[in-house]
This record gives structure tokens, sequence and C-alpha cells, in this order.
């Protein structure tokens, strides 16, 4: 079976560049894999086409580069040509990670924060890819979504039929030994009887930082918040001292591994007003660590409550989200461990191959019977 597989970009961080990247080499023990993307790091055993854009960061680099790749994939044949997103307007398979038109409706509440150049920057960024959503989506033969909030979404945004629902997977992590976690948190200055919260990502205002840091001033003076990822470093802060919890939130950056700083926390939260799933979620829960998300991130929906974590519906609240959180430090994080890391192992890449694998025989058949 020949698979072309269209991510943007493609590296071993990030979310739907993620995705991708652990898709092509998991999908290339099973077929022949070409990866047609603008950026590749790491290894694999898929040939890869680098396809050219033009700009670094805006709706016309994207633009062009659909552009260029409908001119490279019309000279080729494939049995299935799977993308990431509306990079490609005909595919047979597309794996949706965000409903665009769901963004755009919540689009006051969450680019409020941003100049009103950058919100009508955004607004018309948003606007254009709900189109390619809408038009890419409705000619796939299938749609992958990563979670049933996004399937939800996307049959009421652009009247999808049905959606297949395959959550992300993951390649199981070990249980970090304790005598690097002691080292880890010398290094990081924190006290090795500290209660460490940890939260990933990057967009802070979409994903509710701030609800965070003020959930933290509830808590015991032992927590603290470490946050990876990048942001406006000077305005959280500013949030941390109102809240009076300034010197228990450590804000560390960009991190392409992400793994030591889930091998130093107890508890994983991401209170996000809109995440079609979350990745960090799965990540922690593959590291043994409980977590605690708002009933809008998609990977709520693999969270069992008071076993391997909690979801907090009232998210703009400081307080719910700190009692979520302090309901598992008084149970002790280490006794959800050994259920956290069953659940994770439900998602293994392997298994979600074997489903992607079986719904690329389905398209192929539905092609032949449509050809005869």
């Amino acid at each position: 079976m020949r698979v072309a597989i269209i991510s943007f970009r493609t590296f071993e961080y990030g979310g739907v560049e993620r995705y991708a990247y652990q898709l092509v080499n998991h999908l290339s023990k099973k077929a022949e894999v070409h990866l047609f993307t603008n950026k590749f790091i790491g290894k694999t055993d898929a040939k890869v086409h680098l396809i050219p854009a033009i700009g670094k960061k805006d709706i016309f680099t994207v633009n062009s580069f659909m552009y260029f790749l409908h001119r490279r994939l019309r000279k080729k044949s494939f049995d299935i040509v799977h993308s990431m997103g509306p990079l490609y307007l005909y595919p047979d398979v597309v794996t949706a990670h965000m409903c665009q038109k769901k963004l755009l409706s919540e689009a006051e509440n969450l680019f409020k924060d941003f100049s009103v150049t950058k919100r009508s920057y955004w607004k018309i960024r948003t606007l254009v890819a709900a189109n390619f959503q809408r038009f890419s989506f409705n000619n796939a033969k299938k749609v992958i979504t990563v979670s049933s909030l996004l399937a939800k979404e996307l049959k009421i945004s652009y009247s999808l039929k049905e959606p297949v629902v395959i959550y992300p997977g993951i390649d199981f992590s070990q249980e970090a030994d304790k005598t690097f976690k002691k080292r880890k948190r010398e290094e990081l200055g924190i006290n090795e009887n500290a209660i460490v919260i940890l939260f990933v990502g990057g967009q802070w205002t979409r994903k509710g930082l701030k609800y965070a840091i003020g959930a933290l001033s509830f808590l015991s003076k032992n927590v603290l918040l470490l946050v990876v990822g990048s942001g406006d470093t000077r305005k959280y802060l500013s949030f941390a001292k109102q809240w009076g919890v300034k010197a228990r939130v450590l804000f560390l950056g960009f991190k392409k591994d992400v793994t030591d700083y889930y091998a130093v926390s107890d508890i994983l939260v991401l209170p996000s007003l809109y995440e079609a799933f979350g990745y960090p979620v799965l990540e922690a829960m593959a590291m043994g660590l409980p977590v605690v998300v708002s009933s809008f991130v998609g990977a709520a929906e693999i969270v069992e409550e008071g076993k391997t974590g909690y979801i907090v519906r009232e998210i703009e609240n400081p307080q719910a989200l700190s009692r979520a959180i302090n309901h598992i430090i008084t149970m002790g994080p280490k006794s959800f461990e050994k259920k956290v890391r069953e659940k994770a192992r439900q998602f293994l890449w392997e298994n979600n191959i074997s489903r992607i694998m079986s719904l690329y025989g389905e398209v192929i058949e539905e092609k032949k019977r449509a050809n005869k």
C-alpha cells in the first residue's frame, strides 16, 4: 500500500507536528509511506518530499504550500492520500485537529488579550482556515477526529455525516528513577518535598494559564506551578504577583522534550477554554501523573474522575480548579499512578495504526467500487 501523508511541519515536538511525525514512523512499518511536508526534523523510514512555501508564518505561507503541494501530487499516484487538516482539498482521509469555525465563534473570548490589529488578523486567518476545512473535510472519504468533542463540533459546523474518532497515540514512557527526579529538582531549585503542578503549552490565553495561577493562591504554600512553553512571561508574572504567588511560579520557556519536566512533577493541569484534544494530558498519564483538565478539553474524555484525575466545569473559577487539585494532593498523587498508567496504555500507537490501516482498507474498497 502506497500512502501519502501531508503535514505542513513534521517533527518530534508540538501538537499536529508530533502527531504527524509519530503517525509516519509507525505507519512506515506497515506500508510504503511518502511524507509531503515543508519542514522535517528527525529520522524516518518514509520517503520525505519537501514542499516549498513562501514566507515564514502567515496565511500566505500555508496557502503557497497548498499550491505547490497540489502541483506535486498531480504527478504521483497513491492508494491513500491522508492530510493533517485541510492542507489538501481532495484527500482520501483527513485528520482534524481543531474546528476553525468553533474557534471563530469564540474569537472574542479567546483573542481578547490580543491587540486590535492582531485580533483582526487572527479572525481573518481563522475564517480562511474554516472555509478550507469545510471544503476539504466534505471531499474526504473519511474524516478522523482526535476526540468526540471535536467530532460533534465538526458535525454542527460543517454538516459532516460520521467522523471517526481515533484518539492520538502514545509511545509509552517508563517511570523516571527517583535519583533523577531528585537531581532535576535540585537543578531547578525545587524542594524535594514540594508538590509540583505542571502546565505545558503555548497560547496561554486559550489554554487558561491565568486560571492555573489563580488556583495556586488557594493551595498550600509548598505547591509550585511549573510552566513549560512560550508566551508573554511578563504579563503572567504580573498575574502571579496580583494573586500573591509570584515566587511559586517557574517559567521555563519552550522545551522540545518535556519528558524531564513530567518526571519532576506530581500533577498536570490543562484548564483550556478550548482544546480539541490536549496531547500533554496523554503524555502526563503515560508518565504516571494524575491530571486536572477543563470540560472544554477533548482529552477530558479519557479522564476517569477520582481515578486518573478530575474534570473542572467552572474553569474560570480558580477555587473550583484548586479544589480539584487539592483532592489529588490530599489523596496523594502517587496513589493515582497505577490506574493512570493503565489508562494511558489503551492509547498505544500500535493500536491506533491498526485502526487507521483498517480505515485505509475501507477507503480503497470504496474507490474500487466507484471505478467499476
